[in-house]
């Protein structure tokens, strides 16, 4: 979940020598394996809940369970009764897919008796959820994810697994009423694997990033570019990969989407891999060192609030069951935060501000190396020293002020800071610039227009001192316009020149 934090360059301040820990907060979750979990705000109260699906043995007897756990502050987690099927080797996503402003679940997986299922559940802020009935085959052993492809401001469902007839990749065009019809795509029909969603190319429409085992038996990573609803294969030479995950995120700050992949080889080789986004027009490998697993999870989340995305990490590696932490440290190096985490496979991790206090925590679920079914939340407890030291003129320093966060959020604005020749005249100035207030379809969609109108209007902008875009999102309104005024103001108490991009 995205930090709601604003970010002062200035010429010369302190930082921050961070020493961090990760306290497991015993919050008495069910463990869980071939496991898929999520935080999700499922009551509005502004506080993220938990959702986590998955199997475990109790004795010789084999379990399959679906838990709801009702977020109650100060570390405290109660379990919610749902009607929401169990299944494990499974996935699972939330939108708003009928407009209602509520957000409604989809998940995939198995049952107890071997059913495959394809659900889609519309919430009513309580734990009873309703049914709604689909035309959409059963899978297990892929993913789900909502994203609004066509860009008609409804959210369609981009699924792959094993159904009964075998891999498949669909995506489900959201023809509202509660109707989903399949598109006609060349995807590889994939399973054990995973396929996302990400406006990798930034002209305003989703593309299509996929891996897993292919029907032919053979290993396949493939993207596919969305051009005007029509997708297709863009040759990146990405690596295959099964029992894989697929995380995206703008780590470099510069303004495009990098994707992060971890799986299997055709070979049977374990890979963790990072690929920058260069330009939009092709992807090189960066080696950060991130050690290399299978059946786990990736998830970028800007952990300690710096304004660059750091790196959750969970599967099995070489030398068995890992969950790691590593923080950007910018320039393309990044630090094992040796975060005090359970090592688990069969796994599944996510970020989110479950605390509210401005950093983000941990939630992990899957198996440990000793054969335990583990679900588990760590709280993110960073510790500061601040220290001062000298910096040349042409530096750009970093203050933080962390706004306090809701879980859910509607309303958002970016903006971006930079110490630069703006205008060409020789001399370097410190600006601000701020886009409108907007209510997105999708996620980086602010982003992306803000990027391209800075490039339009601001040729120099290539030459910008650590100019980084920010996001900062809210449920009301007002609260985003109070904001948006705060930040301006500080930023010009501070002597920047503050821009308006119009769109």
């Amino acid at each position: 979940m995205p930090k709601r934090i604003f970010f002062l360059f200035i010429l010369t301040s302190s930082f921050a020598l961070n020493a961090q820990t990760f306290t497991d907060i015993k919050a008495g979750l069910t463990g869980v394996s071939e496991s898929a979990n999520c935080w999700i705000d499922y009551n509005e109260d502004g506080l993220p809940d938990i959702f986590v699906t998955g199997d475990f043995y109790s004795g010789n007897a084999h379990g399959i369970h679906t838990k709801l756990y009702r977020n109650q502050k100060n570390d405290h987690f109660t379990e919610v009764s749902t009607n929401v099927v169990n299944v494990f080797r499974g996935d699972l996503d939330w939108a708003d897919y009928n407009l209602d402003g509520i957000t409604d679940l989809f998940m995939i997986g198995e049952t107890s008796t071997g059913l495959k299922i394809a659900r889609l559940y519309k919430n009513n802020r309580t734990s009873s959820f309703q049914s709604v009935p689909l035309n959409i085959p059963g899978v297990r052993d892929g993913s789900v994810e909502w994203g609004d492809y066509d860009g008609d401001g409804d959210q369609d469902l981009l699924i792959t697994g094993e159904s009964d007839k075998g891999p498949i990749t669909k995506i489900y065009r959201n023809d509202r009423n509660d109707q989903f019809s399949a598109l006609q795509t060349e995807f590889p029909q994939v399973s054990f694997g995973m396929a996302r969603f990400a406006d990798f190319d930034l002209d305003g429409d989703l593309d299509v990033v996929i891996s897993g085992n292919v029907s032919n038996g053979l290993v396949a990573t493939e993207l596919f570019r969305n051009n005007k609803g029509h997708f297709e294969r863009v040759n990146f030479g990405f690596i295959g990969l099964k029992l894989s995950d697929i995380a995206w995120g703008d780590y470099d700050n510069d303004g495009d989407l990098d994707m992060a992949i971890n799986g299997e080889t055709q070979q049977g080789r374990v890979e963790t891999q990072l690929f920058n986004n260069q330009n939009n027009q092709y992807f090189i490998p960066i080696f950060p060192g991130f050690i290399s697993v299978r059946s786990g999870s990736l998830d970028w989340g800007d952990m300690d609030h710096d304004g660059d995305l750091d790196l959750l990490l969970t599967g099995e590696s070489t030398l068995g069951p890992v969950s790691k932490v590593y923080r950007n440290d910018r320039n393309d190096n990044f630090t094992d935060m040796n975060a005090d985490i359970i090592g688990l496979h069969m796994s599944d991790g996510h970020w989110a501000d479950y605390d509210n206090d401005g950093d983000l925590d941990v939630l992990v679920s899957g198996m440990s190396k000793s054969f335990q079914f583990i679900a588990r939340v760590y709280r993110y407890d960073p510790v500061k020293t601040d220290t001062v030291r000298d910096r040349s003129d042409d530096d750009i320093w970093s203050n933080t002020v962390v706004v306090q966060e809701l879980a859910v959020k509607t309303h958002f604005y970016v903006y971006a800071s930079c110490y630069a020749d703006l205008d060409g005249d020789g001399n370097k100035e410190y600006h601000a610039f701020f886009s409108p207030i907007r209510k997105p379809k999708v996620q980086y969609e602010m982003e992306g227009k803000f990027n391209r109108i800075i490039r339009r209007d601001y040729p120099l902008w290539y030459e910008f001192d650590q100019g980084n875009i920010i996001s900062n999102g809210f449920y009301l309104e007002q609260k985003a316009i109070e904001s948006k005024n705060i930040a301006i103001k500080e930023y010009q108490s501070k002597g920047f020149e503050v821009h308006e991009l119009n769109w």
